[in-house]
């Protein structure tokens, strides 16, 4: 039998918690509110995260005048466009010392760009900016092909909003110099977008939301010269005529020339038609091909060379297209000149998670959405604006794979120049197959008269083999000067 009397008393209540407010909890399991984050938001200048990513400048706890100005100013740009000896002598000048006398030439930029700013130099740069998805973004640059680096420029969030800041937008302003553990500048401010004062800056439609068109204007590529060069431009205009927003494909068998005539094209349009922003982008190229490219072409070069990951190249290209989409919205004309759109498509197939259903040749079913997209946003806009994509596709190549992607490209573009490797084989120089040539409806670039000269030499050219039209058409360019003397020599043989 119990004895009630031995039973031990209950427990004491627990102590009363802290009335809600302020002091207290706000929920179960979670702690006090920091005291400078605004209720439903987050600590300025940080994104949704609340933290800073590691290496970034902050201003908070700063003062706008922490470091005496001391009246000199800097460019980034200038800084970059220095070779490796120029900004030791630069260094040496400045009295900064310099950790080591082998270093890389952005680490030696950053170097010499935060010792300026720590002593009171205002510093400005430009980059085109790559959003996080969190809201903030990083200003890469031209020098790195817009690769993460050491030096990038952080943008906080609330700045990239107020701005209506996109992936792609070139933007310039005013930095924050980095502390001693900071890897990245900051943007104090914007100054301009894709070269436009920030202030002056109007409502943008979104890429997607433009209405496409046909091209109905020419890059005219023939020039004032007798060179061998002119004859690409001169037979182009006359097989495959290339407009404002054309999507095209140079098709090329190795050893066939296609990097030259790339060259070609390039100059040609910097001549004639200098309004127009020109970017070469090769990927999975040689380097020593994309040294050549830089000292021949004067438009943007841009390049991702074989030794490098598949994921670079891929980031190389989005970077790209993301900013000529931005050029394009405001109204700009853009070319791109990829090559080559199999090494590219190549890397996509790389990187892209493996779904388990592979087509013939190692690609896999949803790796080609990416590059048909990057293709796919070459087109003309309706009242102005357009982006022209050039593309190298390479065939005959032994690869299984290259024949895939090949055929998946075949019918996306409205363009295509076919090079023939026995016309190369003997040495005859521009290797096009006259016969496989054609734009779709070159009757909107095309002037009548010109179009008609064009269907006769068709119909000549149907007739014969490609080895044989090349040297015809070649030797008939070489007696004129131009198309236009070259369709009178024409008409008057054939009125004979």
């Amino acid at each position: 039998m119990t004895d009630d009397s031995q039973t031990p008393p209950p427990p004491p209540p627990p102590p009363p918690g802290p009335p809600p407010g302020p002091g207290g909890p706000r929920a179960r399991g979670r702690g006090p509110r920091p005291h400078n984050k605004p209720r439903g938001g987050r600590v300025r200048g940080r994104p949704a995260g609340g933290k800073l990513p590691s290496g970034v400048p902050s201003l908070e706890g700063r003062d706008e005048q922490e470091v005496e100005p001391n009246g000199e100013a800097f460019e980034l740009g200038d800084l970059s466009s220095k070779s490796v000896d120029g900004l030791y002598d630069f260094l040496q000048a400045e009295g900064i010392e310099a950790p080591s006398n082998r270093m890389r030439k952005l680490d030696l930029v950053f170097l010499a760009a935060k010792n300026l700013a720590q002593r009171g130099a205002a510093l400005h740069g430009e980059g085109c900016l790559e959003a996080a998805k969190d809201g903030h973004g990083f200003l890469r640059f031209a020098a790195n092909s817009y690769c993460p680096e050491q030096g990038d420029i952080y943008v906080a969030p609330q700045l990239a909003r107020s701005h209506g800041l996109q992936s792609g937008d070139m933007v310039s302003g005013r930095l924050i110099a980095p502390r001693d553990n900071d890897r990245f500048f900051g943007l104090r401010d914007v100054d301009g977008i894709n070269g436009i004062p920030a202030g002056k800056v109007g409502r943008r439609t979104v890429f997607e939301n433009l209405t496409p068109t046909f091209p109905d204007e020419r890059f005219v590529l023939e020039r004032d010269m007798r060179a061998e060069e002119n004859a690409t431009g001169r037979i182009i205009d006359i097989f495959a005529p290339i407009g404002k927003g054309q999507r095209g494909l140079l098709v090329s068998p190795p050893k066939s020339g296609k990097t030259v005539m790339l060259q070609h094209i390039a100059h040609a349009i910097e001549e004639n038609h200098p309004e127009v922003e020109l970017i070469v982008l090769l990927i999975d190229e040689r380097p020593e091909e994309v040294t050549e490219m830089q000292r021949s072409v004067k438009g943007e070069v841009v390049a991702s060379t074989f030794d490098e990951a598949a994921a670079r190249h891929v980031h190389v290209a989005e970077m790209i297209i993301a900013k000529a989409k931005r050029r394009v919205e405001m109204g700009k004309d853009v070319v791109i000149m990829l090559d080559s759109i199999t090494r590219l498509a190549r890397a996509y197939n790389t990187v892209a998670p493996q779904t388990g259903r592979v087509l013939t040749g190692g690609v896999d079913s949803q790796a080609l959405q990416r590059p048909k997209r990057f293709f796919g946003a070459a087109r003309n806009i309706e009242h102005g604006g357009s982006l022209t994509i050039i593309a190298t596709a390479l065939v005959d190549t032994g690869s299984k794979m290259d024949e895939v992607i090949y055929e998946e490209f075949k019918g996306t573009g409205n363009m295509e120049i076919h090079l023939d490797r026995r016309i190369s084989e003997k040495r005859i120089y521009p290797a096009i197959s006259l016969k496989r040539c054609g734009t779709r409806r070159e009757e909107l670039l095309l002037d009548p008269k010109v179009l008609q000269h064009s269907w006769l030499l068709r119909r000549a050219c149907a007739e014969q083999d490609d080895v044989k039209n090349a040297e015809w058409i070649i030797e008939q360019m070489r007696a004129t000067k131009s198309n236009a003397d070259m369709f009178t020599m024409m008409q008057k043989m054939m009125k004979k």
